[in-house]
């Protein structure tokens, strides 16, 4: 009887486990022109720019694997198009994933909009060299502070990052959109020292380790004296 009267245990059913997503990175790869085409005309105010190589090993000469490498935001325009503030010849600075890449005839370019231009570099590599396009404003960040009021030091991940620094060139001002307006020039001078809003433009580094960032003249909430 004992065996009639056993009761039957259940196991606990298991419960689902989500599935884990698994993380795609995702490659920007230059779009390869058939071997026919010779030659890219940029349409409208666009400009066809031949870029510099990624850089393939560190200062200490390490080599870096593709992904790893910086991509090049520099370069030389081969044909402007309709633009009016850049010229086949000018090397320049555009925005970091701006345009198009396209390879043509085993030469890496990149199509972009003269809005993404920031400027344009009067030979070699120094940044503190740059002319801005347009309303844009190239500016020496100042160095974060070293140590609280009360003198305590500071650690380089919990320093605040500076939003303060001084104008070292002003670009023309951004053309109107009707020809019968005139172009509004930035409000600020080389030379001031200015504010400007956090997480706004693109940051560069100079020589000597100095930090340059380049922004739009909206982006400059005041002058300081």
């Amino acid at each position: 009887m004992a065996s009639l009267m056993q009761m039957s245990v259940r196991a606990p059913l298991a419960r689902a486990q989500p599935a884990r997503r698994q993380r795609s990175v995702v490659v920007r790869a230059a779009t390869a022109l058939p071997a026919e085409v010779k030659t890219v005309t940029p349409v409208g105010d666009r400009v066809f720019v031949k870029t510099e190589e990624a850089e393939a090993t560190t200062v200490g000469g390490i080599l870096l694997p593709s992904s790893a490498q910086k991509r090049p935001t520099q370069g030389t325009v081969q044909s402007a198009g309709g633009a009016k503030g850049v010229k086949s010849g000018d090397k320049v600075v555009y925005s970091k994933y701006a345009g198009t890449e396209l390879e043509l005839q085993g030469d890496t370019f990149v199509l972009l909009k003269e809005d993404d231009v920031i400027g344009t570099l009067s030979g070699g590599e120094d940044i503190s060299k740059l002319q801005p396009l347009q309303d844009r404003v190239l500016i020496e960040v100042m160095q974060a502070a070293s140590a609280t009021t009360g003198g305590l030091l500071l650690t380089e991940g919990s320093k605040d990052k500076p939003t303060m620094g001084k104008v070292v060139a002003v670009g023309p001002g951004r053309a109107p959109e009707e020809e019968d307006k005139p172009t509004v020039a930035p409000k600020v001078e080389v030379g001031a020292t200015v504010l400007y809003q956090k997480y706004s433009g693109t940051e560069f580094e100079g020589p000597d380790d100095k930090q340059y960032i380049v922004v739009r003249d909206m982006d400059i909430m005041a002058a300081l004296a």
